[in-house]
């Protein structure tokens, strides 16, 4: 159903989708204050980071169903309603175990965000507006983690980790009263799938090679970026001796290049080519990375200018793999996009898991942890590219015949 929307609502559908990506991107600069005043270790800190986005992938898909069901509006206030109460419990969280699961509780709140803003853009604007509103919404989104370190890192060194929750909380507040105040209630038309309906879709999905590879692909890539997140901290801190502000201006520098990865998607896509230079770039930076630490290089600029490059590969092949995921299997894109995002998080926070217990972290070890990712990516952009070409050359043959 389309209704009247304008700019502001745009903007106001960002805002809610970004509150999961601030909860992740405002935290990381935080995580060494974390572990001092909660006394844990830095693998156990970093979960701080990896539950979140289990709970942020296995949200995804509650939410998408539900609103289905029972209507956008509704299941999203009850999300930031959620978000809202974790945020709170997290922000005078005693002890690590107690902050965990309030993270968790944000993240399930947060994916409410993310899911019902896509998916409000396409009930608000009419279709020949769509796209662009989607673009709109993406451009948006990818600039809070462009901020969010900087701003995570100052008020840390200022007022100290909690703010942060406080900060977020009050920003899921006031997305709530914006819902109430601006959002139309409207009767959504409800999507009446069956389950027999359901497990055909999935069946369909599993058999599709290129659909497999572009999950494969865009989890790994999202993985590398995840596990430099959690890592970079540490180190900076340690080894660099930075603060928690100059932390956040490191890891802004790398969140910057991915924002410029996206405006190369389209050019690189002209000839079919952007997920592939995207998901080489990941790999490169990794094995960059890993060479400089094992020649010795120790400086600051040897650290980082590797993971900007990194930074730039997920930049690019992000966005061009869900473009892909969209139309890998006609029909169902919907279902599609909805389970490569869960595998996306969830495969991101196994693994931002599994590093941490390679302590004590070095760049070394990071290196090789992001090498693996990268390649693993690549290899999957090539097979996704493969199956592709066999399939559009198929159709070839059948409008021939």
């Amino acid at each position: 159903m389309t209704l009247k929307a304008g700019r502001g609502t745009i903007l106001l559908l960002a805002a809610i989708a970004s509150l999961g990506s601030l909860a992740t991107q405002l935290l990381v600069p935080a995580l060494p204050a974390i572990s001092r005043d909660l006394a844990s270790g830095p693998s156990d800190t970093q979960l701080v980071v990896s539950l979140f986005l289990i709970g942020l992938g296995l949200g995804q898909l509650l939410t998408g169903p539900l609103s289905d069901r029972y209507g956008r509006r509704p299941v999203l206030l009850a999300g930031l309603a959620i978000y809202c109460c974790g945020s709170a419990l997290a922000a005078v969280a005693a002890s690590l175990p107690v902050l965990l699961a309030a993270r968790l509780v944000q993240a399930v709140g947060g994916a409410a965000g993310i899911v019902g803003a896509r998916v409000l853009v396409r009930d608000l604007f009419p279709p020949e507006e769509a796209s662009a509103r989607q673009a709109t919404l993406m451009a948006v989104v990818l600039i809070s983690p462009a901020v969010a370190p900087v701003v995570g890192g100052l008020l840390t060194d200022w007022t100290g980790w909690r703010m942060l929750f406080a900060m977020l909380a009050a920003g899921g507040v006031a997305c709530s009263l914006l819902v109430l105040a601006t959002l139309p209630r409207h009767p959504v038309e409800l999507e009446q799938h069956s389950r027999w309906t359901l497990r055909r879709s999935l069946v369909q999905l599993v058999r599709n090679r290129r659909f497999l590879a572009l999950c494969v692909t865009v989890a790994a890539g999202s993985s590398a970026l995840y596990i430099y997140l959690s890592s970079a901290p540490f180190l900076l801190s340690r080894d660099f001796g930075l603060s928690a502000r100059d932390v956040g201006l490191c890891l802004m520098a790398v969140a910057t290049t991915s924002i410029g990865g996206t405006f190369l998607v389209a050019p690189l896509d002209r000839r079919g080519r952007a997920l592939m230079t995207g998901s080489a770039l990941t790999a490169a930076g990794g094995i960059a990375l890993m060479l400089a630490a094992l020649s010795g290089v120790t400086s600051l600029v040897g650290f980082l200018c590797p993971t900007m490059i990194l930074g730039l590969g997920a930049g690019i092949s992000g966005p061009a793999g869900f473009a892909r995921i969209t139309g890998a299997q006609p029909g169902i894109a919907g279902t599609a996009t909805s389970i490569a995002g869960a595998f996306q998080m969830l495969v991101s926070a196994l693994s931002s898991w599994l590093f941490s217990h390679f302590a004590p972290l070095d760049e070394v070890k990071l290196g090789i942890g992001l090498t693996i990712a990268g390649l693993v990516a690549a290899s999957a952009a090539i097979v996704s590219h493969r199956a592709g070409a066999r399939a559009r050359a198929c159709i070839t043959r059948t409008w021939t015949y």
